[in-house]
């Protein structure tokens, strides 16, 4: 005798629309859908059988991908709204928030009926696919499928920062707000990830210290080794000159000396010997160079970020002509975009002596002297970047200021 044997399994979907960061003037609620998923298969009643949970999976897939289609469309008429809203907002008055007001309502019902287009869009899809499950699988072949929907949302409604459009004639100061404390986040996170450059800066120069006397140490030793007495003028702090002056001298040694080795082995004898004595500290350096460089990335990255904010606010103080301390404001803003901009010039020019430094590894480190190697790690100079990043922090903490006050007035 047949058997019908029911299984129900649940997902949701935690908000229809995801992504609300590009909206500036409405507000749309959390939108959660509840789907439950609802299969009855046939079997007997000493074997009843149910439908996996691979074919749950499946189907919660599919039911996905439908929402995810709608949430789309949604988020981009949603985008189009906002934007209408934005022109009446050019010129605030209260007309204009009225038509605001009514453009939202207009919005509820699209969006009610986007909903319902998913909901139906995903119920034949999973209907569909159940369908196709059916012919591969006898189990599912006569079986019946059964999908409910909850949808809990909200009303779509007008931004607070409309209201205060229109009351302060057009300063968008909620606006002002979120971008200086974007701005002010970013410093702080900035001034931070100044404070460990001294560190990196230090690791690095100990490293190629201690390279570079491990190289001179086996430059004399491997010299030493090959048989030569006179090491006249072979100076190890520029191994490229000592080697050349090493051939020369070579040249004129004694086959006695040199034994059964033409000059040109002897020193490529040498060389082995050194690089094979310094393998492990040139290590070193290309784990502190590395560390140094992948902190500066950071470092710059953080800044193209800061920059990007800073001038938003410098754009929207341009744009506020009725408000009485943006002029203030936007001077102040440029001095912040200068100290970022040095700033800025200051990180790529440490990048691109980081990325130099990987000369140091030619060759087997042999090509570069210790005088120019660390010429130019004292060239960097750790103390400017913090002074000038500690510049920039009490620059941003003065907009800052400026704006709360700003905000406060308006509130």
């Amino acid at each position: 005798m047949a058997k019908t044997t029911t299984r129900k399994e649940k997902f949701y979907v935690v908000d229809l629309i995801r992504d609300r960061s590009g909206l500036k003037y409405i507000e749309i609620p959390k939108s959660r859908v509840d789907v439950e998923i609802e299969i009855t298969t046939k079997g007997t009643l000493k074997t009843p059988k149910e439908a996996p949970t691979a074919v749950f999976d499946r189907l919660e897939k599919v039911g996905r991908a439908e929402f995810d289609r709608y949430e789309k469309i949604i988020t981009e008429e949603a985008a189009k709204l906002d934007a209408k809203i934005g022109v009446l907002m050019q010129q605030p008055s209260g007309k204009g928030q009225k038509q605001a007001i009514e453009l939202t309502k207009t919005a509820n019902t699209m969006i009610k009926q986007a909903i319902a287009g998913a909901q139906g869009a995903a119920d034949k899809a999973i209907a569909d696919a159940l369908k196709k499950e059916g012919q591969r699988d006898s189990l599912l072949k006569e079986a019946r499928i059964k999908t409910g929907f909850k949808v809990t949302m909200g009303v779509v409604k007008i931004g607070g920062s409309v209201a205060k459009l229109v009351a302060t004639s057009g300063a968008d100061v909620t606006s002002y707000k979120t971008i200086v404390t974007e701005l002010y986040g970013l410093g702080k996170e900035l001034q931070q990830q100044l404070k460990n450059e001294a560190k990196l800066r230090k690791d690095l120069l100990g490293g190629v210290k201690a390279m570079l006397d491990e190289r001179g140490t086996a430059i004399d030793q491997a010299i030493k080794r090959s048989g030569l007495t006179d090491t006249s003028g072979i100076d190890v702090k520029n191994p490229k000159q000592a080697l050349a002056t090493l051939m020369g001298k070579l040249k004129s040694t004694s086959a006695e000396v040199l034994g059964d080795k033409s000059p040109k082995e002897v020193l490529g004898t040498v060389m082995k010997y050194v690089q094979a004595k310094i393998k492990s500290k040139m290590a070193d350096v290309e784990k502190a160079r590395q560390a140094y460089r992948n902190h500066n990335t950071k470092t710059r990255h953080k800044t193209d970020s800061l920059s990007g904010s800073a001038d938003k606010l410098s754009k929207a103080m341009k744009a506020a002509k009725n408000l009485k301390e943006g002029v203030a404001i936007g001077a102040k803003m440029m001095g912040v975009k200068r100290k970022v901009s040095v700033l800025a010039a200051k990180l790529e020019e440490r990048e691109k002596f980081l990325d130099d430094m990987q000369d140091i590894m030619k060759s087997g480190g042999l090509e570069i002297d210790d005088k120019t190697t660390l010429q130019k790690l004292k060239a960097l100079d750790p103390s400017t970047i913090l002074s000038e990043g500690q510049d920039l922090w009490d620059a941003i903490k003065e907009v800052k200021g400026l704006v709360d006050n700003v905000v406060e007035a308006a509130s």
